[in-house]
């Protein structure tokens, strides 16, 4: 073999070996929507269909991507989604169902549903396990429950009576707190529901509608309560509660008339929205702020911190597109706003 032959076979291989390398040292390519934020527009009340946007690379958004990626509809109404492992759970409350997809290229893998799934909305998991809240009869004050699932099989197992109106829950270990909002009604509790006994545990009394609920860095449990609203003829006032070692350690009265709505937190400083403004607290003062934060104004549908970046959605009239409307934490400014389907609800961040 003369030695021009050598030389192209040497740079040949190490050709093959640089690619191997690189090859090896890029992230497998797990679908379109690995790395960005999903907007789940709830749809119309009682017609239509909820859909789902997702922001990716340079803040591009894209509309409608379970339905381009099954050619069918989610159903009515979106109401909420929970990511676990590779798979996203979208609820669907009105039709009464759990869409199972796969959290990376939302192709349907299953549907849950059936007797045992009466008016879901929300979703959370533990393990293999997964919990859904069921309103079920809106109008039974009495029939409310948690839907245990097996996530192998995507089956209901049982199901745990709770209070009326069981809405957001928040993981914290082996136990998920239970907001009861109440319904058509109002309900002032939270209910502790242990995950290895799958049992009620516990049931705290809170303020009235409890509408939001966040765990900090220290571990305290937040719980904003909007409170009974006028039209109900015993207005009461919203709170911030703060638990501690599952025992009511602060509450903090927001007054006559005040109404708080979207509790988040971002860099252990809680966020909510007022009268049309936002307010921020710093998890260590345990003490209402009452100054809103300049040019963050705004009635939001929904509000969601994260990476140091506020999202709010607005849902205008509540029949045509909404607004997605991000603020940067760090410097206060508004960093961009986009168009949604309608009415904007659950943001979820991949």
């Amino acid at each position: 073999m003369n030695l021009f032959k050598k030389l192209t076979i040497a740079i040949l291989l190490l050709i093959t070996i640089i690619s191997c390398e690189s090859d090896s040292n890029q992230e497998p390519y797990l679908g379109s929507y690995a790395n960005g934020i999903f907007v789940l527009n709830e749809g119309p009340f009682n017609n239509g269909t909820g859909t789902l946007s997702y922001i990716g690379v340079s803040n591009v958004m894209t509309h409608n991507i379970y339905q381009k990626a099954n050619g069918e509809e989610l159903g009515n109404i979106a109401q909420s989604m929970y990511l676990h492992d590779d798979k996203a759970y979208i609820v669907i409350n009105n039709s009464h169902k759990v869409i199972v997809a796969n959290r990376y290229t939302m192709e349907k893998i299953a549907v849950i549903e059936g007797t045992n799934i009466n008016n879901p909305r929300y979703f959370v998991a533990v393990g293999n396990t997964g919990y859904i809240s069921n309103w079920g009869d809106a109008s039974n004050a009495t029939d409310d429950f948690i839907a245990v699932i097996d996530l192998n099989t995507n089956t209901v197992t049982s199901t745990i009576s709770v209070g009326e109106g069981p809405e957001d829950m928040l993981v914290n270990n082996d136990t998920i707190y239970i907001n009861l909002q109440g319904g058509y009604g109002q309900n002032n509790k939270l209910e502790v529901l242990n995950t290895d006994s799958n049992t009620v545990t516990s049931s705290l009394t809170i303020g009235d509608v409890p509408n939001s609920i966040l765990k900090d860095s220290n571990g305290a449990i937040w719980v904003l309560c909007g409170g009974k609203p006028s039209w109900t003829g015993s207005e009461t006032n919203g709170k911030l509660i703060k638990i501690e070692n599952n025992a009511v350690t602060n509450t903090l009265d927001f007054g006559t008339g005040k109404h708080p709505q979207h509790l988040t937190i971002s860099n252990n400083d809680l966020y909510y929205n007022l009268d049309g403004k936002v307010y921020k607290m710093a998890i260590s003062i345990n003490e209402l702020n009452t100054d809103g934060i300049t040019g963050f104004d705004g009635y939001y549908y929904s509000m969601k911190a994260n990476d140091n970046f506020l999202y709010t959605t607005n849902a205008g009239d509540f029949s045509s597109e909404g607004t997605l409307k991000v603020f940067d934490l760090s410097t206060n400014t508004e960093a961009y706003s986009k168009t949604t389907g309608i009415i904007p609800g659950n943001i979820i961040f991949q």
